[in-house]
């Protein structure tokens, strides 16, 4: 049985374009493992200076209790994602003491995921070994989140992603930024200026930062670049309903929460069945 419950928004779920299915140049396998790194930290700063994602943090929490877990394994997670900023959110709102939270990425940025492991306070752990989102370890058991990265996956490995979730009787949750509309994609044009003023707030320093950010301007540009991409690739709230509509077991809540100038598109699905203990 599949459960819909959609929130209402105010800008409806107008689709202003096709979704075209591109790649992304940090996504490349061939994209050096180095660049990978310079571009998913400057990702991670913004995400920590914005907290974009704090207005989600009441449907995550509603979720993760119907789940009845304080577990959260982060998939596809960068250079470490919005998890340290939000982990102040719950602790802020006094909600989840007991959150903790695993990092993986099918590209883990070890480093990254150590200092966001020292930051928390160990609130934030990490699995070294790469983890493909479509086939997660049943030893990595919580609430599966992905944030600013479902749009990486064409419609069958993106219904994949939700439905292994469900299978394993695991909740999820996924959050995108990204919006196909020219207001969205207007504002991707301010990111690459973002990670030039922040580029100096990243630990540790490196000359190589400051040479592939400012002399030889590549992480700006992919953020651009990707950034656009990640827009015409990103699904819209009627994409996701038809994604899980044959996934069963599950309920499903859909809709958008507003932060700032932009809403936060999100799915959230919970499975009808608990784990077993």
């Amino acid at each position: 049985m599949v459960i819909f419950i959609a929130c209402c928004n105010r800008d409806g779920d107008k689709k202003t374009m096709p979704r075209v299915e591109l790649i992304e140049i940090h996504d490349h396998p061939r994209f050096p493992a180095f660049l990978r790194n310079l571009v998913t930290d400057a990702l991670q700063v913004i995400w920590n200076v914005s907290d974009f994602y704090r207005p989600i943090v009441p449907q995550l929490r509603r979720a993760m209790d119907a789940c009845g877990t304080c577990q959260v394994v982060d998939l596809c997670s960068g250079g470490g994602g919005p998890w340290l900023r939000l982990c102040q959110n719950f602790e802020r709102q006094q909600q989840s003491p007991d959150l903790r939270v695993c990092l993986t990425d099918k590209f883990p940025n070890r480093e990254a995921f150590e200092r966001a492991q020292s930051a928390s306070h160990a609130r934030v752990a990490f699995c070294p070994n790469p983890v493909d989102a479509t086939q997660v370890p049943a030893e990595l058991q919580g609430f599966r989140t992905m944030f600013s990265s479902f749009h990486h996956f064409a419609p069958e490995a993106a219904r994949s992603v939700l439905r292994t979730a469900v299978e394993s009787r695991q909740g999820v949750g996924i959050f995108e930024a990204a919006k196909r509309s020219p207001r969205t994609m207007l504002l991707i044009f301010w990111v690459p200026f973002l990670a030039l003023g922040l580029t100096p707030l990243i630990r540790p320093f490196r000359w190589s930062r400051l040479l592939w950010t400012y002399l030889l301007p590549v992480v700006p540009f992919v953020l651009w670049y990707d950034g656009i991409v990640s827009c015409l690739r990103t699904y819209s709230q009627e994409e996701l309903r038809e994604l899980v509509r044959e996934i069963p077991g599950a309920r499903w809540e859909m809709g958008e929460a507003r932060t700032g100038m932009l809403p936060v598109t999100y799915i959230i699905g919970s499975p009808l069945v608990a784990p077993e203990p």
